[in-house]
């Protein structure tokens, strides 16, 4: 019997029995942990080091409950999947060989035991490991192997497709070429890219078990409030409160959510500002998703400038709003353009866009106003307010509207003039 005290892939799931408090303790210090790994901080995590131990009971039951939360939420995924790897990567970097040496057996003997069917990453690592385990091939591993080529292996493109995005390492014939010095890379892209697979493989299971047990469906909310909080926003609007935000909106971003919600659509460009708006003032990536999959459903008038629909563009929908949330590509955290940006940018016949205080005729601006201002508040306004800069119009507007008297106001983009009206 192989000796199983090594499981950094999590093949096996825990059959031990924990309370549930502890559980949720286990999991949110694990995301605490994850958290500082991830910016270079693990020396300042100062909570239980017990849950963190790995092939402990809390080890693993923290693992396989966020996999199984992860199943249903693809922001929860693509945020915990990322800084597990981390971790995983730390774990190798400290393995003395004896404990390699033992993880590798364990990952062949463990994914032939338990796994009944083979997924082609399950048939990788199996091969991989025993070409690893060779006995002149583990020592020249352990010993000083750096940007070295001595053993090749060949593994198909899709079973790490990040490392092919990212180009590390050399195509050829839909095979990835990879040597001995990469082994570490290897094994990092193939347990993230495990855990994704076998994620896809339980979520209709996971979807029943979350919804229908009232404990899941508790932690998962606690967990995305984990998250919502690690991700600081202005506000907390969402697809059932964003009519009645939509009144403490700027007037550039009201115009915007007027037109989409008259015509379903919205060019490139005011679709992308009101996004990152939406985003900033707090709707998260699954509510974003719902809303725009909603309106780009709905058949477009023929005033609009866009004629993309969801249900023939739901991957590049998906895609793009993903990446306004950092979830995609450069993975950069996007930010709603300044007022100074808007005021200076986009300008033609398709975007609906801009500043309604500089690029708006006066038909459309007074037509705007009505939503918020009276006949004689809007002529007052017009007439009173002679100033040419649109951020001192702006700003004279908000103080019309707000219900509150404030001074020394200072609105430099359509996110502060929310956070002032909501305050």
């Amino acid at each position: 019997m192989i000796d199983t005290d090594i499981d950094m892939f999590y093949i096996v799931p825990p059959n031990e029995e924990i309370p549930f408090y502890i559980l949720e303790d286990c999991i949110l210090t694990r995301l605490d942990y994850l958290k500082l790994l991830s910016e270079g901080s693990a020396n300042e995590f100062d909570g239980k080091f017990e849950y963190l131990l790995e092939n402990s009971i809390y080890d693993k039951a923290g693992h396989f409950v966020l996999r199984l939360l992860a199943c249903i939420s693809s922001d929860l995924c693509t945020y915990w999947v990322a800084k597990e790897s981390l971790l995983f990567k730390q774990r190798l970097d400290h393995m003395s060989p004896r404990q390699l040496h033992k993880l590798l057996k364990q990952i062949t003997w463990k994914l032939q035991i338990f796994k009944d069917r083979k997924s082609a990453i399950d048939t990788t690592l199996i091969e991989l490991c025993k070409f690893y385990s060779q006995p002149l091939i583990f020592k020249h591993l352990v010993s000083n192997c750096h940007n070295c080529n001595n053993f090749r292996y060949e593994v198909r493109f899709e079973i790490i497709p990040d490392l092919v995005r990212e180009r590390e390492l050399v195509l050829s014939n839909g095979n990835v070429i990879t040597y001995c010095s990469d082994w570490k890379k290897i094994l990092q892209s193939l347990f993230s890219n495990y855990v994704i697979n076998d994620m896809n493989i339980m979520k209709k299971q996971a979807q029943r078990i979350i919804k229908y047990d009232l404990r899941f469906n508790i932690l998962n909310q606690k967990v995305q409030s984990y998250l919502f909080k690690e991700c600081t926003v202005h506000g907390k609007i969402s697809i059932d409160n964003i009519e009645e935000e939509a009144q403490k909106f700027p007037l550039c971003m009201q115009h915007l959510h007027s037109l989409l919600r008259r015509r379903h659509r919205l060019s490139h460009y005011a679709r992308l500002y009101y996004s990152l708006f939406l985003k900033e003032i707090g709707m998260t990536l699954e509510d974003s998703i719902t809303f725009w999959k909603q309106e780009y459903s709905k058949p477009h008038t023929c005033t609009s400038v866009c004629s993309h629909n969801w249900q023939s563009n739901e991957k590049k929908f998906l895609y793009s709003i993903r990446h306004m949330y950092g979830l995609e590509g450069s993975r950069r955290n996007y930010k709603t353009p300044s007022c100074n940006q808007i005021c200076a940018g986009i300008s033609g016949a398709t975007y609906e866009g801009g500043c309604p205080f500089k690029d708006f005729d006066m038909n459309t601006f007074k037509n705007l106003l009505c939503v918020s201002l009276t006949e004689d508040e809007i002529e007052k306004f017009i007439n009173n307010v002679s100033v040419k800069d649109p951020e001192v119009r702006c700003i004279a507007f908000l103080k019309l509207v707000c219900k509150n008297n404030i001074d020394d106001v200072v609105v430099k983009s359509p996110v502060q003039y929310y956070q002032k009206m909501s305050n």
